[in-house]
C-alpha cells in the first residue's frame, strides 16, 4: 500500500459581498468539484489521445447536452451502440435514462454509476472494451450484460425536487434501477466518485442485497466522508477564497440559475483551466479533450450542481461499508488525485480488510478516463473472479 498523504487543511473564510466575484469563483470551484465526481476523457493505452481520435463532430462549444456528447463519443459509434434503452421511474416519479449492452439472460449484470455533473457517457472506454473482453470464444456471447444510467438531474434523466438531491435519494434511485432492470441478479456495482457514494448509500439503505444479489462492487476515486475538509491541493490562501465564495455561488445557482448559466459561459475559460488542472495528472492533455470535458460540465444545469453539493460536502457513509465486507470489492484510485486524495480510498480499505486496493500511478481523479486500460483491466479481473465463483457455486449446487 502506498504511503498515506499528509492530512488536508479545512475550509475557512467569510462570505464575499460581491455577487459577481462570488458566482465566478464559486462556479470554478463547483465545476471543479463536479469534475471531482468524474468528467473528462484523457489518455488511452498509456499514450496521448489526439484530437483526431475524436469524432469529426466534436465542437469546442460548452453548450452541449449529455445526449449530444454521447453522439460525439471519442471512440466512435461502435462504443456507444446500445442493445436496449429504457426509462426507469423512481419512487418520486423521476424518469432515469438507461442503456444496456448484452443479452438480458447473461449470467452476470454490471451496473455502472457515474459521478457528479457527469452522464453515462463518462464510461465510454469501459463500455467499449469490457463489452469485447467479456465475450466468450465460442459464439462471442457476452459473459455479462452492461447497464449504464444517468443519475437524476444529469444527462438524459429527469429532475426531481431540490430537497431530494441527496445520497439517500440516489441510493433509492439505484435500487429502482436494480428492481426494474436486474430483477434476479447476480449483479456487480461499479461507481466512480459520487457513483461510489451512491453504492455506499445503497448498502446503508438495503444491506440485505449485498451477498444474495449484489455479488461484488468496485469503488473508484471515491470517499466515505469528510469531503468538506478537502483543499483540492490548493494553497491555504486560495482555499480560503474558495470557501468564501461558495455560499454566494450556491445561492445564485439555485435562486438565479439563468444568471448563473450566463456567468458560467462568460467564465468558461477559467472553468476549463480549473478542470484541467484539478482533474488530470498528465501535462499533455489535448485541448480538444478538455473542451469535451467542459461540454459535459455544461450539460448539467447550474442549479443541479448547487443542489447536490451540500450532500457531497456533508457526506458520512463510513458506517455503510459493513455490508460490502460480504462481497469481493475493488477499491481503485489515482495516485495523484488532487480532488479526492488516495487517503480517502485507504480509509475505505481500512473498513474493508479483504478488498483489493489498486493505486494507478500518475493518474488524477479521472483515472477511469486518463488510464482506461489499467482501470478496465482491474474491473475485468474482478468480473472474471466473480463469474468463476458463480460458476463454481452453481456446480456445487
Amino acid at each position: 500500500m502506498a504511503a498515506r498523504p499528509t492530512k488536508r487543511t479545512g475550509l475557512t473564510g467569510a462570505v464575499s459581498r460581491h455577487p459577481a466575484a462570488g458566482i465566478v469563483g464559486g462556479l470554478v470551484g463547483l465545476a471543479a468539484a463536479g469534475t471531482a465526481a468524474g468528467i473528462a476523457v484523457s489518455r488511452m493505452a498509456g499514450r496521448r489521445v489526439r484530437a483526431t481520435e475524436l469524432s469529426d463532430e466534436v465542437s469546442t462549444s460548452t453548450e452541449h447536452t449529455a445526449a449530444e456528447l454521447r453522439g460525439d463519443d471519442p471512440l466512435g459509434a461502435a462504443s456507444r451502440a446500445a442493445d436496449r434503452t429504457a426509462l426507469v421511474q423512481t419512487d418520486d416519479g423521476v424518469l432515469l435514462a438507461v442503456e444496456e449492452i448484452g443479452p438480458t439472460n447473461a449470467p452476470l449484470t454490471v451496473v455502472f454509476v457515474h459521478g457528479y455533473t457527469l452522464s453515462m457517457a463518462s464510461w465510454t472506454f469501459q463500455r467499449r472494451t469490457l463489452a469485447a473482453e467479456l465475450a466468450t470464444a465460442n459464439g462471442h456471447r457476452p459473459d455479462a450484460r452492461l447497464v449504464f444510467y444517468d443519475q437524476r438531474g444529469h444527462g438524459s434523466s429527469g429532475r426531481g425536487h431540490s430537497e431530494n438531491s441527496t445520497i439517500d435519494q440516489l441510493a433509492r434511485d439505484l435500487s429502482a434501477v436494480l428492481e426494474a432492470r436486474v430483477p434476479r441478479g447476480p449483479v456487480v456495482l461499479v461507481g466512480h466518485s459520487m457513483g461510489g457514494m451512491t453504492i455506499m448509500g445503497l448498502a446503508s439503505l438495503r444491506p440485505d442485497l449485498f451477498g444474495p444479489k449484489v455479488v461484488a462492487a468496485a469503488l473508484i476515486s471515491t470517499s466515505s466522508g469528510n469531503l468538506a475538509e478537502l483543499n483540492f491541493g490548493l494553497p491555504d490562501l486560495l482555499t480560503r477564497v474558495r470557501a468564501a465564495v461558495f455560499p454566494v455561488a450556491a445561492w445564485t445557482m439555485r435562486r438565479r440559475p439563468a444568471f448563473a448559466e450566463r456567468t458560467r459561459r462568460i467564465a468558461a475559460d477559467i472553468v476549463s483551466a480549473a478542470t484541467r488542472a484539478l482533474s488530470f495528472a498528465s501535462s499533455d492533455v489535448d485541448p480538444a479533450l478538455v473542451h469535451y470535458v467542459d461540454a459535459m460540465i455544461a450539460g448539467t444545469p447550474v442549479d443541479v450542481i448547487a443542489e447536490f453539493y451540500p450532500a457531497l460536502a456533508g457526506l458520512d457513509e463510513t458506517g455503510s461499508l459493513k455490508p460490502l465486507r460480504a462481497i469481493p470489492t475493488l477499491v481503485l484510485t489515482g495516485g495523484k488525485d488532487r480532488m479526492i486524495p488516495e487517503e480517502h480510498s485507504e480509509q475505505i480499505v481500512d473498513q474493508l480488510p479483504n478488498a483489493e486496493f489498486v493505486v494507478v500511478q500518475d493518474a488524477g481523479h479521472l483515472v477511469l478516463l486518463e488510464k482506461p486500460d489499467e482501470v478496465t483491466a482491474a474491473l475485468t479481473g474482478l468480473l472474471r473472479r466473480v463469474a468463476a465463483e458463480q460458476t463454481a457455486g452453481a456446480t456445487r449446487g
